[in-house]
């Protein structure tokens, strides 16, 4: 009796791992339960096995109430996601993007996409960060077409701080943004998304 008591228990402590590893049908269902959910993508890159999530397409050069400055007529918008290897994810990432595409993607003489081509700096609440360009953002750009998109990488750690603060303000070169509570909101949910139970 306890050897079978014992093989079940394995059992379903394996079935219960895999249960908790996140597909694309699961992280769409979960993307669907979101409260005001906003644009999202996901997509499978065979050629490089890598799934890219993305959240958001909301606009931070639109005046919601907050400072903005540098406006030029463009719009740059906002997306956040994560990336993992494979087609299913088995393990919460290590790292999260912050991407802003760029539309439209018509010519500017002189400063096409300046801006994007900037370093990104954020303060949630007291804490300042400054993220590096990490150049375009090939996946989005594919989700996208026809916009110009940058990338930004952010460990972990201060995703996590980033995604607990009740105010985030950002710069990217002349823009300059006061993120309404729907937007700060985007940082929570896509950690959640993120996150594998064990």
């Amino acid at each position: 009796m306890r050897i079978f008591t014992a093989t079940i228990l394995l059992l379903f402590l394996g079935i219960s791992a895999i249960a908790q590893d996140k597909n694309q049908k699961t992280l769409e269902n979960e993307i669907r339960k979101i409260k005001n959910k906003p644009a999202w993508g996901i997509k499978y890159d065979k050629f490089d096995d890598v799934t890219a999530v993305y959240l958001g397409g909301y606009n931070i050069t639109k005046n919601t109430g907050g400072i903005i400055k540098g406006l030029d007529g463009r719009r740059y918008e906002m997306f956040i996601g994560f990336t993992f290897s494979g087609e299913t994810l088995k393990e919460s990432p290590k790292e999260f993007v912050l991407s802003i595409a760029l539309s439209p993607n018509r010519a500017y003489p002189n400063d096409e996409g300046t801006n994007m081509r900037s370093d990104l700096k954020l303060i949630a609440d007291k804490d300042r960060f400054t993220f590096d360009l990490s150049g375009n953002d090939p996946i989005l750009s594919k989700l996208l077409i026809g916009v110009v998109t940058s990338k930004f990488k952010i460990s972990r750690d201060e995703y996590e701080k980033i995604s607990k603060a009740s105010s985030i303000s950002l710069k990217l070169g002349s823009i300059e943004s006061e993120l309404n509570q729907k937007q700060i909101e985007l940082f929570s949910q896509v950690l959640e998304l993120s996150n594998i139970k064990k």
